[in-house]
């Protein structure tokens, strides 16, 4: 685990050029019928949804603007199995996962852990927020992300928490990161709100244990 106290490793950072703050669709590409039995026997294959994507399992919000149709059918196929399976939202929530990353030239920082909008969106408020000082710091199993903003840049430190160890040192421009920021908050509120839409329920914004299948009821 990172030792708090201490900054030095700031004066390392590698300065992250071409900074892009995105996040992407985490589809799958197989349901199981029965989420205990992880095997070909309680596989079912869900087709890819018909958009243009280096991967399109693992889209881009801005792949997505001009496809939401096509995402929506996708997991239209997924609720339509959990009915079928009986599945609880617990069991299907990860087919509707959201992934954040800091991207640039250099490399990146992800962030793994932050499955839904309400996850990202408290990093968001904080690098909007902080002041010449200020640190974020955040541990879950396998990762570790601390943030400090110094002057005009916030230096991001990515480790393993449990392995120990430095993955990542960057220091992103604080002005660009910030806009990038921006542009995929409103992005991203566009997506939600035409996906909420057309499924009828938000499944994005924060996780939901108040959705049940009919099976269930």
């Amino acid at each position: 685990m990172f030792d708090p106290q201490d900054r030095s490793w700031t004066t390392k950072s590698i300065v992250l050029t071409n900074t892009n703050a995105e996040i992407r669709f985490s589809l799958a590409d197989e349901f199981y019928k029965d989420p205990n039995i992880l095997d070909e026997t309680s596989r079912v294959a869900i087709p890819a949804p018909a958009l243009e994507s280096e991967d399109p399992y693992y889209p881009s919000s801005i792949e997505v603007l001009s496809h939401v149709g096509a995402l929506a059918e996708h997991y239209r196929a997924v609720l339509k199995l959990a009915r079928l399976y009986g599945h609880s939202y617990n069991e299907y929530c990860q087919h509707f996962w959201l992934r954040l990353q800091f991207e640039g030239a250099e490399g990146g920082i992800p962030f793994p852990w932050y499955d839904t909008l309400e996850s990202m969106e408290r990093l968001f408020d904080w690098l909007h927020s902080a002041a010449d000082g200020d640190e974020w710091h955040d541990v879950e199993q396998g990762w570790e992300v601390i943030a400090i903003r110094i002057g005009q840049h916030f230096h991001l430190r990515l480790g393993g928490f449990d392995q120990g160890g430095e993955f990542a040192n960057f220091a992103l421009p604080r002005d660009p990161l910030l806009a990038s920021v921006a542009s995929l908050r409103e992005r991203m509120g566009a997506l939600v709100t035409r996906l909420t839409a057309e499924l009828g329920e938000d499944y994005w914004t924060r996780h939901r244990y108040d959705l049940r299948t009919d099976l269930d009821r």
